[in-house]
């Protein structure tokens, strides 16, 4: 029979909503939660060893404390696969369970099956892992798809933990990770490739061999007629925050965004504020944050009339960038947009790092 370690949030633990989402890892042994819908699924083929659940908040809070705790839980029971969700739209659940897999697949080895609506902002980051162990099912949007879910996950997991062979995405419905295999074909590229546009000249359906990712085309606001009567704030990707990080964010792969107050301030003194960022050297940005937030020269510019005066917005928007999923930092710049609409703001200034 084959042994399933079921991986869920607090919620579908059976622990409580968002009161219970700061609560550490937990295990239980057997099928706890939504872990019993998945048992039942399985039926006489498999069975769940154990359930282990985490609160929402705790795992996004403590992200590498609570992954370790979760692989070496796994490897003392070493199942034939583990399961993850299904997490549907929940983007922080969907996140974590993406996370854990990889770290259970590439620690220990074991492939993994975790479940989630496709536009999760967390399926971004399971394709960046692009690990053959992992593997991700598409499910309903909400929690009323659940057993529709169960019941397809149960029977990818089966396969997976039986060591079937596993064909491509197109073939077992899971979604494409971008991972190309060498596969010998009895014909060459060039007549493969006049099929394909032919079918498309004409109309057909055809498959191509080699997707691309199609990125929104954005068109760009116009320009402010006169920057002297605007309100202007600062957006900056280079992770400048307080000095001690007071909102936790992460050295990469962010899932929110927030503002700091700079009203009463003239510049940005080192040592009270600090960069969280993992894709540069943040030692220059820690010695001078004006690299990443150019509050100095926006005051003089304010002293010259070149900003009108008071129109300097009082916060800046921030957000560490570093291996950011296309999804989620799209998600966060209509959030970041629709705040700056409320607030009356005019003109952005959007500092690259």
């Amino acid at each position: 029979m084959l042994t399933v370690i079921h991986i869920v949030n607090q919620y579908f633990g059976g622990l409580g909503g968002e009161e219970k989402a700061g609560s550490p890892v937990v295990v239980v042994e057997g099928a706890a939660g939504a872990a019993r819908g998945l048992e039942g699924q399985l039926g006489d083929r498999g069975k769940v060893v154990a359930t282990i659940y985490y609160g929402d908040n705790y795992f996004h809070e403590h992200v590498e404390e609570a992954k370790g705790v979760i692989v070496r839980e796994v490897e003392k029971r070493r199942p034939d696969v583990v399961v993850a969700g299904p997490a549907f739209n929940s983007g922080r659940y969907g996140l974590a369970s993406v996370e854990i897999c990889q770290a259970v697949a590439e620690g220990l080895g074991i492939g993994c099956v975790v479940g989630m609506d496709s536009e999760n902002p967390a399926v971004s980051a399971y394709r960046e892992y692009r690990n053959m162990r992992v593997y991700l099912l598409p499910t309903a949007e909400s929690a009323a798809g659940m057993t529709k879910a169960l019941s397809l996950m149960a029977r990818f997991a089966y396969r997976v933990g039986s060591g079937a062979e596993i064909g491509s995405a197109g073939e077992e419905g899971y979604l494409p990770r971008g991972i190309r295999r060498l596969q010998r074909t009895d014909r060459p590229g060039v007549e493969r490739a006049i099929d394909i546009l032919l079918k498309k000249v004409a109309g057909k359906p055809f498959v191509t061999e080699v997707p691309m990712e199609v990125w929104d085309q954005v068109a760009p606001a116009a320009p402010l007629a006169d920057s002297s009567s605007a309100t202007i704030a600062v957006i900056t990707t280079s992770g400048v925050v307080p000095w001690g990080n007071p909102d936790g964010f992460k050295t990469y792969r962010n899932t929110f965004w927030r503002k700091y107050n700079i009203a009463e301030l003239g510049a940005l003194e080192p040592g009270r504020w600090e960069a969280v960022h993992g894709g540069y050297n943040v030692s220059y940005m820690n010695q001078n944050p004006h690299y990443g937030v150019p509050l100095d020269a926006l005051r003089a510019l304010e002293a010259k009339g070149k900003i009108g005066k008071g129109k300097l917005y009082p916060a800046y928007y921030v957000v560490p960038g570093n291996q950011g999923s296309p999804s989620v930092m799209k998600r966060i710049g209509q959030e970041i947009a629709a705040d700056l609409r409320k607030e009356g703001v005019g003109g952005v200034l959007l500092v690259a790092t």
